[in-house]
Protein backbone atom coordinates (compact mmCIF):
# COMPACT_ATOMS: atom_id res chain seq x y z
CA UNK A 1 0.00 0.00 0.00
CA UNK A 2 2.67 2.59 0.70
CA UNK A 3 4.33 1.61 -2.75
CA UNK A 4 1.56 2.90 -4.41
CA UNK A 5 0.17 5.53 -2.23
CA UNK A 6 3.77 7.38 -2.50
CA UNK A 7 3.50 8.44 -6.28
CA UNK A 8 -0.01 9.81 -5.34
CA UNK A 9 1.76 11.60 -2.36
CA UNK A 10 4.33 13.06 -4.31
CA UNK A 11 1.69 14.32 -7.01
CA UNK A 12 -0.01 15.74 -4.44
CA UNK A 13 3.41 17.46 -2.71
CA UNK A 14 3.90 19.30 -6.02
CA UNK A 15 0.75 20.18 -6.74
CA UNK A 16 0.94 22.15 -3.41
CA UNK A 17 4.47 23.47 -3.98
CA UNK A 18 2.54 25.16 -7.62
CA UNK A 19 0.46 27.19 -5.77
CA UNK A 20 2.95 28.79 -3.31
CA UNK A 21 3.57 32.25 -4.94
CA UNK A 22 7.08 32.36 -6.87
CA UNK A 23 8.58 34.95 -5.44
CA UNK A 24 7.80 35.22 -1.66
CA UNK A 25 10.99 34.95 0.29
CA UNK A 26 12.95 34.97 -3.06
CA UNK A 27 16.24 36.78 -3.22
CA UNK A 28 16.70 40.11 -5.39
CA UNK A 29 18.55 37.87 -8.00
CA UNK A 30 15.45 35.71 -8.26
CA UNK A 31 13.03 38.35 -7.85
CA UNK A 32 14.79 40.06 -10.95
CA UNK A 33 14.80 37.53 -13.11
CA UNK A 34 11.56 36.90 -12.93
CA UNK A 35 10.44 40.33 -13.27
CA UNK A 36 12.58 40.13 -16.48
CA UNK A 37 11.11 37.14 -17.79
CA UNK A 38 7.73 38.94 -17.06
CA UNK A 39 8.69 42.23 -19.19
CA UNK A 40 9.79 40.23 -22.40
CA UNK A 41 8.03 42.00 -25.17
CA UNK A 42 6.47 38.30 -26.94
CA UNK A 43 4.58 38.91 -30.27
CA UNK A 44 2.24 37.36 -31.70
CA UNK A 45 3.48 34.62 -34.68
CA UNK A 46 2.33 31.43 -37.25
CA UNK A 47 4.15 29.02 -38.30
CA UNK A 48 2.34 26.65 -41.18
CA UNK A 49 3.51 24.10 -43.13
CA UNK A 50 1.83 21.84 -45.20
CA UNK A 51 2.74 18.01 -45.61
CA UNK A 52 3.31 15.52 -48.89
CA UNK A 53 5.37 13.20 -48.01
CA UNK A 54 6.33 9.43 -48.13
CA UNK A 55 6.87 7.58 -45.04
CA UNK A 56 8.48 4.10 -44.69
CA UNK A 57 5.57 2.66 -42.31
CA UNK A 58 2.79 4.88 -43.10
CA UNK A 59 3.47 5.71 -47.06
CA UNK A 60 2.09 8.55 -48.89
CA UNK A 61 1.24 11.30 -46.36
CA UNK A 62 -0.78 14.72 -46.46
CA UNK A 63 -1.89 17.36 -44.51
CA UNK A 64 -0.61 20.08 -42.36
CA UNK A 65 0.22 21.93 -39.17
CA UNK A 66 0.17 25.23 -37.40
CA UNK A 67 1.18 26.83 -34.48
CA UNK A 68 -0.17 30.06 -33.20
CA UNK A 69 1.52 31.89 -30.30
CA UNK A 70 0.38 34.85 -28.27
CA UNK A 71 -2.72 35.22 -30.52
CA UNK A 72 -4.35 35.89 -26.67
CA UNK A 73 -1.41 38.14 -25.76
CA UNK A 74 -1.16 35.72 -22.89
CA UNK A 75 2.15 34.39 -24.34
CA UNK A 76 0.10 31.13 -24.96
CA UNK A 77 0.36 28.69 -27.88
CA UNK A 78 -2.09 26.38 -30.22
CA UNK A 79 -0.25 23.44 -32.45
CA UNK A 80 -2.31 21.76 -34.49
CA UNK A 81 -2.08 18.62 -36.56
CA UNK A 82 -3.92 16.91 -39.11
CA UNK A 83 -2.51 13.84 -41.20
CA UNK A 84 -3.81 11.06 -43.47
CA UNK A 85 -1.56 8.43 -45.24
CA UNK A 86 -2.07 5.96 -48.16
CA UNK A 87 -1.63 2.84 -45.71
CA UNK A 88 -4.03 3.96 -43.18
CA UNK A 89 -2.37 6.28 -40.72
CA UNK A 90 -5.09 9.13 -39.73
CA UNK A 91 -3.01 11.21 -37.12
CA UNK A 92 -4.64 14.84 -34.95
CA UNK A 93 -3.40 16.58 -32.60
CA UNK A 94 -4.23 19.57 -30.52
CA UNK A 95 -2.21 20.99 -27.92
CA UNK A 96 -2.69 24.10 -25.98
CA UNK A 97 0.22 25.74 -23.64
CA UNK A 98 0.47 28.14 -21.49
CA UNK A 99 3.17 30.08 -21.68
CA UNK A 100 4.15 28.49 -25.00
CA UNK A 101 7.15 25.66 -24.36
CA UNK A 102 9.62 28.17 -25.66
CA UNK A 103 8.84 31.48 -24.01
CA UNK A 104 9.45 29.83 -20.87
CA UNK A 105 12.42 28.00 -21.82
CA UNK A 106 14.99 29.54 -19.37
CA UNK A 107 12.91 31.41 -17.61
CA UNK A 108 11.17 31.57 -13.66
CA UNK A 109 7.35 31.02 -13.91
CA UNK A 110 4.95 29.82 -11.44
CA UNK A 111 2.63 27.49 -12.82
CA UNK A 112 2.58 25.89 -16.67
CA UNK A 113 -0.01 24.41 -17.76
CA UNK A 114 -0.24 21.94 -21.45
CA UNK A 115 -3.27 20.33 -22.72
CA UNK A 116 -2.66 17.54 -25.49
CA UNK A 117 -5.44 16.05 -27.31
CA UNK A 118 -4.42 12.78 -29.76
CA UNK A 119 -5.99 10.50 -32.28
CA UNK A 120 -3.65 8.62 -33.78
CA UNK A 121 -5.21 5.37 -35.85
CA UNK A 122 -2.78 2.50 -37.89
CA UNK A 123 -4.59 0.23 -40.17
CA UNK A 124 -1.33 -1.37 -40.62
CA UNK A 125 0.68 -1.85 -37.73
CA UNK A 126 3.01 -4.25 -36.24
CA UNK A 127 4.41 -6.78 -33.47
CA UNK A 128 7.24 -8.36 -33.47
CA UNK A 129 7.56 -10.16 -30.20
CA UNK A 130 9.22 -8.90 -27.01
CA UNK A 131 13.17 -9.25 -26.19
CA UNK A 132 16.49 -8.57 -28.24
CA UNK A 133 16.23 -11.84 -30.09
CA UNK A 134 12.92 -11.00 -31.91
CA UNK A 135 12.95 -11.61 -35.59
CA UNK A 136 11.34 -9.69 -38.69
CA UNK A 137 9.52 -12.34 -39.95
CA UNK A 138 7.69 -12.83 -36.91
CA UNK A 139 6.10 -9.69 -37.58
CA UNK A 140 2.81 -9.58 -37.30
CA UNK A 141 -0.22 -7.19 -38.33
CA UNK A 142 -3.03 -5.28 -36.60
CA UNK A 143 -5.27 -1.97 -36.54
CA UNK A 144 -3.73 0.01 -33.88
CA UNK A 145 -6.09 3.17 -32.72
CA UNK A 146 -5.14 5.23 -29.92
CA UNK A 147 -7.05 7.98 -28.17
CA UNK A 148 -4.83 9.96 -25.61
CA UNK A 149 -5.57 13.19 -23.19
CA UNK A 150 -2.69 14.58 -21.52
CA UNK A 151 -3.05 17.11 -18.67
CA UNK A 152 0.79 18.62 -17.57
CA UNK A 153 1.13 21.52 -14.69
CA UNK A 154 4.86 22.74 -14.34
CA UNK A 155 6.68 25.31 -12.44
CA UNK A 156 9.90 26.38 -13.25
CA UNK A 157 11.52 26.62 -9.89
CA UNK A 158 14.80 28.58 -11.48
CA UNK A 159 16.00 29.41 -14.80
CA UNK A 160 17.06 25.94 -15.55
CA UNK A 161 15.30 23.42 -13.12
CA UNK A 162 11.98 22.96 -13.91
CA UNK A 163 9.14 20.18 -12.60
CA UNK A 164 5.78 18.82 -14.32
CA UNK A 165 2.71 16.32 -12.99
CA UNK A 166 1.13 14.85 -15.88
CA UNK A 167 -2.04 13.17 -15.69
CA UNK A 168 -2.72 10.92 -18.96
CA UNK A 169 -5.90 9.31 -20.19
CA UNK A 170 -5.14 6.37 -22.94
CA UNK A 171 -7.55 4.28 -24.65
CA UNK A 172 -6.21 1.28 -26.96
CA UNK A 173 -7.67 -0.83 -28.84
CA UNK A 174 -6.09 -3.80 -31.57
CA UNK A 175 -8.43 -5.28 -33.80
CA UNK A 176 -8.34 -6.85 -37.65
CA UNK A 177 -5.20 -8.51 -36.16
CA UNK A 178 -3.68 -11.00 -38.88
CA UNK A 179 -4.63 -14.63 -38.95
CA UNK A 180 -2.29 -17.42 -38.76
CA UNK A 181 1.20 -15.13 -37.82
CA UNK A 182 3.05 -15.89 -34.91
CA UNK A 183 1.40 -13.61 -32.27
CA UNK A 184 -2.09 -13.79 -33.52
CA UNK A 185 -3.52 -15.09 -30.52
CA UNK A 186 -1.62 -12.97 -28.30
CA UNK A 187 -2.89 -9.74 -29.62
CA UNK A 188 -6.48 -11.23 -30.60
CA UNK A 189 -7.26 -11.54 -26.45
CA UNK A 190 -5.81 -7.86 -25.75
CA UNK A 191 -9.06 -6.24 -27.78
CA UNK A 192 -9.28 -2.83 -25.66
CA UNK A 193 -7.25 -1.28 -22.73
CA UNK A 194 -7.76 1.73 -20.69
CA UNK A 195 -4.67 2.79 -19.02
CA UNK A 196 -4.51 6.01 -17.13
CA UNK A 197 -1.08 7.27 -15.58
CA UNK A 198 0.31 9.57 -13.82
CA UNK A 199 3.99 11.18 -14.41
CA UNK A 200 6.55 13.41 -12.42
CA UNK A 201 9.04 14.60 -14.65
CA UNK A 202 12.50 16.84 -13.36
CA UNK A 203 14.18 18.51 -16.10
CA UNK A 204 17.55 20.30 -15.26
CA UNK A 205 18.12 22.56 -18.73
CA UNK A 206 20.84 24.84 -19.63
CA UNK A 207 20.06 25.07 -23.67
CA UNK A 208 19.59 27.82 -25.38
CA UNK A 209 15.75 26.63 -26.89
CA UNK A 210 13.11 24.16 -26.97
CA UNK A 211 12.57 24.38 -30.81
CA UNK A 212 16.21 23.91 -32.34
CA UNK A 213 18.93 24.26 -29.22
CA UNK A 214 22.28 24.75 -30.08
CA UNK A 215 24.25 24.72 -27.06
CA UNK A 216 23.84 23.05 -23.47
CA UNK A 217 22.61 20.26 -22.18
CA UNK A 218 19.51 18.47 -20.77
CA UNK A 219 19.09 16.54 -17.74
CA UNK A 220 15.54 14.53 -17.49
CA UNK A 221 13.84 12.29 -15.22
CA UNK A 222 10.23 10.73 -15.43
CA UNK A 223 8.54 8.38 -13.43
CA UNK A 224 5.30 6.77 -15.10
CA UNK A 225 3.16 4.96 -12.83
CA UNK A 226 0.19 3.01 -13.52
CA UNK A 227 -1.78 1.70 -10.47
CA UNK A 228 -5.52 0.61 -9.45
CA UNK A 229 -6.32 4.21 -7.36
CA UNK A 230 -6.31 5.81 -11.08
CA UNK A 231 -8.69 3.83 -12.71
CA UNK A 232 -6.82 0.76 -14.15
CA UNK A 233 -8.49 -2.53 -14.62
CA UNK A 234 -5.44 -4.02 -15.95
CA UNK A 235 -2.50 -1.74 -16.25
CA UNK A 236 0.29 -2.24 -12.97
CA UNK A 237 3.04 -0.92 -13.53
CA UNK A 238 6.58 1.43 -12.97
CA UNK A 239 8.49 3.54 -15.47
CA UNK A 240 11.35 5.59 -15.20
CA UNK A 241 13.31 7.05 -17.83
CA UNK A 242 16.84 8.84 -17.41
CA UNK A 243 17.78 11.32 -20.62
CA UNK A 244 20.41 12.86 -20.90
CA UNK A 245 20.98 15.41 -24.18
CA UNK A 246 24.24 17.78 -24.93
CA UNK A 247 24.52 20.54 -27.54
CA UNK A 248 27.70 21.62 -29.15
CA UNK A 249 28.34 24.76 -31.39
CA UNK A 250 31.13 23.97 -33.97
CA UNK A 251 32.79 26.31 -36.78
CA UNK A 252 30.43 28.96 -35.51
CA UNK A 253 27.01 29.24 -34.80
CA UNK A 254 25.29 27.34 -36.88
CA UNK A 255 26.66 23.52 -36.93
CA UNK A 256 25.70 21.96 -33.93
CA UNK A 257 27.01 18.53 -32.68
CA UNK A 258 24.63 16.72 -30.75
CA UNK A 259 24.18 13.69 -29.09
CA UNK A 260 21.97 11.96 -26.56
CA UNK A 261 21.81 9.12 -23.84
CA UNK A 262 18.81 7.48 -22.86
CA UNK A 263 18.05 4.80 -20.34
CA UNK A 264 14.72 3.18 -19.31
CA UNK A 265 12.80 0.27 -17.31
CA UNK A 266 9.40 -0.90 -15.81
CA UNK A 267 8.82 -2.93 -13.72
CA UNK A 268 5.63 -4.89 -12.71
CA UNK A 269 3.96 -8.00 -13.06
CA UNK A 270 4.40 -9.16 -16.90
CA UNK A 271 0.48 -9.46 -17.33
CA UNK A 272 -0.25 -6.31 -16.08
CA UNK A 273 1.97 -4.41 -18.22
CA UNK A 274 0.66 -3.49 -21.77
CA UNK A 275 2.71 -4.72 -24.62
CA UNK A 276 2.20 -0.78 -26.01
CA UNK A 277 4.22 0.32 -22.46
CA UNK A 278 7.00 -1.71 -23.02
CA UNK A 279 10.64 0.13 -23.65
CA UNK A 280 10.71 0.27 -27.28
CA UNK A 281 13.28 1.05 -30.07
CA UNK A 282 12.53 1.61 -33.82
CA UNK A 283 11.31 4.19 -36.41
CA UNK A 284 11.56 7.98 -36.21
CA UNK A 285 9.79 8.94 -32.97
CA UNK A 286 11.41 10.86 -29.88
CA UNK A 287 11.35 8.33 -27.67
CA UNK A 288 12.15 5.18 -29.62
CA UNK A 289 14.62 6.39 -32.55
CA UNK A 290 16.60 3.83 -34.48
CA UNK A 291 15.76 4.94 -37.61
CA UNK A 292 17.28 1.94 -40.10
CA UNK A 293 14.60 -0.13 -38.24
CA UNK A 294 10.66 -0.52 -38.28
CA UNK A 295 8.58 1.34 -35.84
CA UNK A 296 8.46 -1.01 -32.95
CA UNK A 297 10.90 -3.02 -33.90
CA UNK A 298 12.58 -4.00 -30.29
CA UNK A 299 10.73 -3.51 -27.11
CA UNK A 300 11.24 -5.49 -23.63
CA UNK A 301 11.68 -4.44 -20.26
CA UNK A 302 13.98 -2.08 -20.84
CA UNK A 303 16.48 -0.18 -23.20
CA UNK A 304 19.66 2.32 -23.69
CA UNK A 305 19.68 4.33 -26.61
CA UNK A 306 22.10 6.50 -28.15
CA UNK A 307 21.79 9.26 -30.76
CA UNK A 308 24.57 11.33 -32.55
CA UNK A 309 23.61 14.16 -34.75
CA UNK A 310 25.62 16.58 -36.71
CA UNK A 311 23.41 19.60 -38.05
CA UNK A 312 24.20 22.18 -40.35
CA UNK A 313 23.06 24.32 -42.44
CA UNK A 314 22.52 24.35 -46.11
CA UNK A 315 20.76 27.69 -47.49
CA UNK A 316 18.25 29.90 -46.00
CA UNK A 317 15.94 28.08 -43.52
CA UNK A 318 17.05 24.58 -44.93
CA UNK A 319 19.73 22.35 -42.97
CA UNK A 320 21.01 19.17 -43.12
CA UNK A 321 22.29 16.57 -40.82
CA UNK A 322 23.95 13.11 -40.52
CA UNK A 323 23.23 10.26 -38.05
CA UNK A 324 24.20 7.57 -35.81
CA UNK A 325 21.75 5.55 -33.97
CA UNK A 326 22.81 3.01 -31.33
CA UNK A 327 20.60 0.43 -28.85
CA UNK A 328 19.51 -2.46 -27.28
CA UNK A 329 16.62 -4.03 -25.07
CA UNK A 330 16.72 -6.03 -22.38
CA UNK A 331 14.50 -8.36 -19.99
CA UNK A 332 16.40 -6.50 -16.84
CA UNK A 333 19.97 -4.91 -15.91
CA UNK A 334 21.09 -8.04 -15.42
CA UNK A 335 19.79 -9.45 -18.73
CA UNK A 336 21.86 -6.96 -20.58
CA UNK A 337 24.04 -8.48 -23.30
CA UNK A 338 25.73 -5.91 -25.62
CA UNK A 339 25.91 -8.26 -28.49
CA UNK A 340 22.77 -7.87 -28.82
CA UNK A 341 23.29 -4.51 -30.06
CA UNK A 342 22.03 -2.69 -32.85
CA UNK A 343 22.97 0.05 -35.06
CA UNK A 344 22.17 2.21 -37.84
CA UNK A 345 23.06 5.16 -39.61
CA UNK A 346 21.66 7.83 -41.84
CA UNK A 347 21.29 11.19 -43.25
CA UNK A 348 18.49 14.14 -42.83
CA UNK A 349 16.83 17.51 -43.80
CA UNK A 350 15.33 20.50 -41.38
CA UNK A 351 13.44 22.95 -42.45
CA UNK A 352 13.37 25.46 -39.40
CA UNK A 353 10.71 27.86 -38.73
CA UNK A 354 9.88 30.32 -36.14
CA UNK A 355 7.64 27.69 -33.70
CA UNK A 356 8.82 24.38 -35.12
CA UNK A 357 11.56 22.32 -37.08
CA UNK A 358 10.36 20.18 -39.94
CA UNK A 359 12.21 16.39 -40.25
CA UNK A 360 13.22 14.44 -42.64
CA UNK A 361 15.16 11.72 -41.91
CA UNK A 362 16.77 8.30 -44.10
CA UNK A 363 18.22 5.37 -41.70
CA UNK A 364 20.29 2.20 -42.72
CA UNK A 365 20.36 -0.81 -41.09
CA UNK A 366 21.26 -4.53 -41.66
CA UNK A 367 17.39 -4.54 -41.55
CA UNK A 368 16.82 -2.12 -44.47
CA UNK A 369 16.23 1.67 -44.83
CA UNK A 370 13.89 3.59 -43.03
CA UNK A 371 12.59 6.62 -44.22
CA UNK A 372 10.71 9.00 -41.61
CA UNK A 373 8.98 12.68 -41.38
CA UNK A 374 7.70 14.56 -38.72
CA UNK A 375 7.49 17.52 -36.85
CA UNK A 376 10.72 18.79 -33.93
CA UNK A 377 13.81 17.54 -33.29
CA UNK A 378 14.39 13.86 -32.45
CA UNK A 379 15.88 15.56 -29.47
Amino acid sequence: MTKRLLPLFLTTFFFFLCCIPNNSNASPESASASQESEDVDTKKSLSAFPILMYDTDIGVGYGGKAKFVNYLSRKESFDFTVFNSSKGERWYVFTFSIPDIEIRQGKIYSLSFDLKAEYDKYIKYYFYGTGPDSKKDDETGFTYEKKELQLRFGRGFTPRFMMEAHYILRNIKYFKVEEDRPFSEMLEEIGDQFSPLVSLVARYDTSDSQIHPKRGFRLIFQNDVASSFLGNKNARFYRFTLDFRKYILLFGQRDVLAFRTLVQGISGKTEKIPIFEYSVLGGGSEITAMRGYRLNRFQDKGKLLVNVEYRFPLWRKLGGNVLLDGGLVCPSWSGIRLDKAVVDIGWGLRYYLQNFVVRFDMGFSNEGMGIYFNFGHVF
